[in-house]
């Protein structure tokens, strides 16, 4: 009998959860995966979110994968220029009212309380400065969401600082839970032991990325006149810092922390772990959340994880 409980657990990314999508949407295909019937639990932070709350609500990978190749563009179309912001100093890059009237199309009306499955989106109420996790009804000693729809939910967990405004849903002002949880398999862990009280040696993760950049920031040993223009620059926040790389790098380094702590946690070694599944990829160069541009270089990353790693996903998921 196989006691294993496992989690689907799906990184932010922005654009990138176009690589994440892809695999599933191979698994879907090439195993016959019943996702509902294979994953006891869904987590899924900002693009992650949309995933995993889609597969929960019964959708299938292929059309969430369409979702990214078809909508892409429309989600991530930059503000015009306003008169009176030319410089976009004090507006988010990109308007919510597409994405969000496109996942009301996706999810429908659906509340988190008729969610049948267990479900965690991860999101920050930045008006009380703490974490806030939205989740399906599965604990009946945590009802405090049952009336949100989910495709609220998911807006808010997509709204990445400078990227989206923030969401107000049931009076909390929330913005993308990367900013804590960008890869949600550890506080899905921790939530399968405490709420539903399975024991951690049965605790099984396949933990999906959405790629890792090997550099943000150039190095400082740059040649002179390069370096004067640095200097001219500073470390402000719209110079060096570049504010919407600062806040990728910020989600680059949670999932990192947590894949490493989540292994730990289950007293296994993070590079041999084998209660958990990652795939990833990693990249020489910066990755953007917003370039739609490269989502066929990312589906091609994709391709290759999963013909590199198809052999391990059946055996870890213990498919036939």
């Amino acid at each position: 009998m196989n006691d294993n409980f496992y989690i689907l657990s799906i990184d932010g990314g922005g654009y990138r959860g176009i690589f994440a999508a892809h695999i599933l949407a191979k698994m879907e295909d090439q195993f016959g995966i019943q996702w509902k019937g294979t994953f006891k639990l869904f987590a899924g932070t900002s693009t992650g979110s949309i995933l995993a709350a889609g597969l929960a609500c019964g959708l299938r990978a292929e059309a969430l994968l369409d979702f990214y190749k078809d909508h892409g563009n429309i989600i991530f179309k930059p503000r015009k220029r306003a008169l009176v912001d030319p410089f976009k100093l004090f507006t988010s890059r990109y308007s919510s009212v597409e994405l969000k009237k496109l996942l009301d199309e996706k999810l429908g009306e659906t509340l988190l309380g008729q969610v049948t499955s267990p479900l965690i989106i991860p999101s920050v109420d930045i008006s009380n400065g703490k974490v806030h996790v939205l989740k399906s009804r599965y604990d009946q000693g945590f009802c405090r969401d049952p009336k949100v729809r989910v495709s609220d939910a998911v807006l808010a967990s997509c709204s990445a600082p400078t990227y989206f405004d923030p969401r107000i849903v049931d009076s909390y002002e929330l913005v993308d839970g990367g900013l804590w949880a960008n890869n949600p398999s550890m506080v899905a862990a921790i939530d399968a032991n405490y709420r539903l009280g399975i024991p951690f040696e049965n605790i099984r993760v396949l933990s999906i990325g959405t790629g890792t950049s090997r550099q943000f920031y150039p190095r400082s040993e740059v040649p002179r006149w390069t370096r004067v223009w640095k200097w001219l620059q500073g470390w402000g926040l719209m110079t060096r810092w570049q504010s919407g790389k600062l806040v990728d790098l910020i989600l680059e380094l949670q999932s990192q922390n947590a894949h490493s702590s989540l292994c730990l946690m289950l007293g296994q070694n993070p590079m041999h772990a084998t209660s958990v599944l990652r795939l990833n990829f990693e990249s020489d160069t910066y990755l953007p959340m917003d370039k739609t541009s490269k989502g066929d270089d990312w589906i091609a990353h994709a391709d290759h994880c999963f013909t590199h790693h198809a052999d391990d996903i059946k055996a870890f998921l213990n498919l036939k």
